[in-house]
């Protein structure tokens, strides 16, 4: 199972998508019609360099600055990637097993401008081509049948501030995004904007081990509603890719090569929305745990 740096870091570092699919697109068809997206980005231009702004803008694209329970259903997959030139392209990059997971979050505004949340994440290994659950897992590098972690979660509390986000994971984790201002890229054409951040990571064990990771975030949204500030919640496309080290269950551990994790995910305030046979196992293996009460005081 993965230790609690590692989940609550990945949940720091994923964002969100749209409520769906279809609202978005009814959103932005209204606003076509009505003229909205025109006149909001003739009058208004992306604040690149507002530190303030960003933070808002962060706690929009991850959940809901209302305070409203959030649910961020997080499906990807983990690809194993070989370094050499000369290998043949099954070997140098394969897809290696799936994931599907959800971020329950509340976040909420703070009056000295910060962005205050609180998550609880749980994520479950999948076949990279069968619809399957894993319990055993065969690594294809090695041959080698290993048990797979059946679930990996973990609670997280953090603070975004205009000085770069507040987090408490010991002195064995490291961040390119500490310490600084939250910086983002934009992108702008028309109705439509690209926004992405990136952070490199080094997570050092007890034992004097480091395995880094460089994550990026990728939303696009409508320009009309980024530059809304009477919303809480911005509707967006989003991605997640990591470029990280083996994870040390498939055991891997000094062998040449990296993974790359690919995250798609839509954030949802309707629990019900998630897929059903997701719940089923949620449910059966963590019984209760998405009914808890989460709260500023949990």
């Amino acid at each position: 199972m993965n230790s609690p740096i590692d989940v609550a870091r990945r949940s720091l570092l994923q964002g969100t998508l749209a409520l769906s699919a279809v609202g978005a697109a009814g959103a932005a068809n209204i606003a076509d019609a009505t003229g909205l997206v025109g006149r909001a980005s003739a009058q208004r231009t992306v604040p690149r360099d507002d530190a303030a702004f960003n933070v808002r803008t962060i706690g929009k694209l991850q959940g809901d600055l209302s305070g409203v329970v959030t649910y961020t259903w997080n499906p990807g997959t983990i690809y194993g990637v070989i370094p050499g030139s000369g290998l043949p392209p099954a070997e140098f990059g394969r897809a290696l097993y799936r994931v599907e997971g959800v971020t329950q979050r509340i976040s909420r505004l703070l009056e000295d401008g910060s962005v205050e949340e609180r998550s609880r994440n749980w994520m479950f290994y999948l076949d990279a081509e069968a619809d399957e659950y894993l319990t055993r897992w065969r690594n294809p590098y090695t041959g080698e049948d290993i048990d797979v972690p059946p679930w990996r979660g973990s609670p997280s509390h953090s603070r975004l501030t205009v000085q770069g986000p507040e987090v408490s994971f010991g002195s064995g984790f490291e961040n390119t995004s500490l310490g600084k201002p939250p910086t983002l890229s934009f992108r702008t054409l028309g109705e439509r904007t690209w926004i992405t951040r990136h952070a490199a990571t080094r997570l050092t064990d007890t034992a004097g081990h480091h395995r880094n990771e460089l994550s990026i975030d990728a939303w696009v949204c409508r320009t009309a509603d980024l530059l809304d500030e009477h919303l809480t919640h911005v509707p967006s496309t989003y991605t997640w890719t990591s470029h990280a080290e083996w994870q040390p269950w498939t055991r891997m551990q000094g062998r040449a090569g990296n993974v790359i994790w690919r995250i798609e995910s839509v954030v949802m305030r309707d629990r019900a929305a998630l897929p059903e046979r997701f719940l089923r196992h949620l449910e059966a293996l963590l019984p209760g745990k998405l009914d808890e009460p989460l709260n500023w005081s949990s």
